[in-house]
């Protein structure tokens, strides 16, 4: 059974980071440079979860660790009031067996136990994968992009974002309330 929670101080900060690792090396091929990736080690992101656990929530499934997500509120002002999603991933053994699914509607939960009106995401632009996942989420494509210098080179992002609260309409064309 998938058990959905928190991270805590005694879980192993390196376990997860590796998901993150292997993760980023699996789904991040021909759109981040090979070169960037193959220098990625668990290492590089133990400060991030060690810097605020509870915003990282873990998937264990029989006591492993086999995915996180990772949920904020937006780093960008234009969102303000809105949770952004900065990762979700599982270990590549476990990807097409629902568990990114249930991963992700944790994430949403949290968001709106917090009162959030919305959740954003960016998503590597090409990254189609992830973008027909987050679409069959329901969330749309915003219009907005940006880039980002990883591994010495500009990256697109595409931005992503969900309604969360009872009182936003049905989002028609765009994400903009009416």
């Amino acid at each position: 059974m998938l058990i959905i929670r928190p991270l805590t101080a005694s879980d192993d900060f390196y376990a997860v980071a590796q998901i993150y690792t292997d993760s980023w090396k699996t789904a991040y091929q021909g759109l981040v440079p090979q070169r960037y990736l193959d220098k990625l080690r668990p290492e590089s992101w133990i400060g991030l979860l060690k810097a605020d656990p509870q915003a990282n929530l873990v998937a264990l499934l029989d006591d492993q660790v086999i995915g996180t997500a990772f949920v904020s509120y937006a780093r960008d002002e234009a969102r303000e009031s809105f949770g952004e999603l900065v990762g979700l991933y599982l270990l590549p053994a476990f990807t097409g067996m629902g568990y990114g699914r249930q991963l992700w509607q944790a994430a949403v939960e949290h968001c709106r136990q917090q009162g959030l009106s919305g959740l954003c995401l960016w998503v590597f632009s090409g990254n189609d994968h992830a973008c027909r996942f987050y679409e069959r989420m329901g969330m749309l494509a915003s219009g907005r992009v940006k880039t980002e210098a990883i591994g010495g080179e500009l990256l697109p992002l595409t931005e992503y974002i969900l309604w969360l609260d009872a009182s936003s309409p049905t989002i028609k064309q765009g994400v903009e309330r009416p």
